[in-house]
């Protein structure tokens, strides 16, 4: 069965020994300097999500910042971070709000209210943002300045990750939440227009998408939560709307998703139990992971943008607090150090 994180619930802990870092110091330094903060989604309708930050100055990890900074709770399922010049914009899905934070303190900026079950966030301008939907049929526009509501862009499907070439926004269609077909599109915005203007069929549940150095858009596929279809990575092109190359998975039980792509936008990365990576010029996915999961329960995935080392989360029994690693190119394990329940998603201030 597929890889559900949103509605997983508790499962065995599997503890693994590790090089552990200095954590969670009792007063955050006024200014965080560069690094990497980490989501914690925390349980569904606990209201226990929270957020830390990985200094790489100390090299040690602040965990609970938001609520230390602040003094206030993060709230209910945290689901993305993304930047915009010197601000953050988390996501926090079951609470359905957007708080905004100042990327290098973290202290509390702005707050966008009363939407329905947001997930991801792409930028257009400093005045034009989308907001995916795990719920509505169709991308919810704001003004990331102001925070105003801008309407509502109608798809007739739930959306879920999404990336922008040139003047058009591509949304993947992850959820079947409220879907009349199957959800095994990317459909295509017109981010002039703010309309739908054209779709592409990929494989069932497209969870993840990147860009890149040559703008062609690459797109992964579970196949499905009851493992419906074989899973595939697409290879898309913009220009012409079409699929230049297909990707097999050779395990119907595959689970990937997560996929990332270094600042250089040559090499790609994604969780299939393990970590692969594989250059954009390959004819095949890889065979040889480049980290093992070795009894980890990773979560989350990123790439330092200089592409210094990898870093993965892994969420243990989806109870007690997860566990935050960082590993070399060469798959050998760096540090690690415990980060919130659930640690889900990793983004850079830098």
């Amino acid at each position: 069965m597929k890889r559900f994180t949103f509605y997983l619930l508790v499962l065995i802990w599997l503890g693994t020994a590790c090089t552990k870092l200095e954590n969670d110091p009792t007063v955050p330094p006024d200014f965080l300097g560069n690094g990497f903060f980490v989501l914690n989604q925390g349980n569904f309708t606990s209201g226990n999500a929270s957020l830390s930050f990985f200094s790489e100055d100390s090299v040690k990890m602040i965990n609970n910042l938001f609520y230390k900074r602040n003094n206030a709770p993060l709230g209910d399922v945290a689901q993305s971070i993304s930047f915009w010049g010197d601000e953050a914009f988390i996501v926090v899905n079951n609470s359905a709000y957007i708080y905004v934070i100042d990327a290098h303190t973290g202290h509390f900026k702005r707050k966008l209210t009363e939407l329905n079950s947001p997930r991801f966030i792409q930028f257009v301008d400093a005045n034009k943002a989308y907001i995916s939907d795990f719920q509505l049929k169709g991308l919810f526009v704001f003004n990331p300045t102001t925070m105003q509501p801008l309407g509502i862009i109608e798809t007739g499907k739930t959306t879920e990750a999404m990336v922008r070439v040139d003047n058009e926004v591509f949304v993947t269609n992850w959820s079947a939440y409220n879907n009349k077909s199957t959800n095994s599109t990317v459909q295509i915005i017109n981010a002039n227009l703010d309309q739908l203007i054209d779709s592409i069929v990929v494989a069932k549940e497209p969870n993840s998408i990147v860009v890149d150095k040559n703008k062609k858009i690459w797109v992964l596929c579970s196949g499905g939560f009851m493992n419906d279809e074989i899973p595939a990575l697409f290879r898309i092109d913009p220009s012409g709307r079409n699929i230049e190359k297909r990707y097999n998975f050779p395990v119907l039980e595959s689970s990937p998703e997560q996929l990332h792509i270094n600042r250089a936008g040559d090499e790609l990365y994604y969780l299939n139990g393990d970590v692969f990576n594989m250059h954009i010029d390959e004819d095949q996915l890889p065979a040889t992971p480049v980290v093992r999961a070795s009894g980890r329960n990773y979560s989350a995935l990123a790439v330092h943008p200089d592409d210094q080392y990898i870093i993965l989360s892994d969420a243990g029994n989806y109870v007690q607090n997860g566990w935050v690693y960082r590993f070399g190119r060469d798959g050998i394990l760096i540090d690690s150090t415990q980060a919130g329940i659930i640690p889900g998603y990793i983004g850079f201030n830098h």
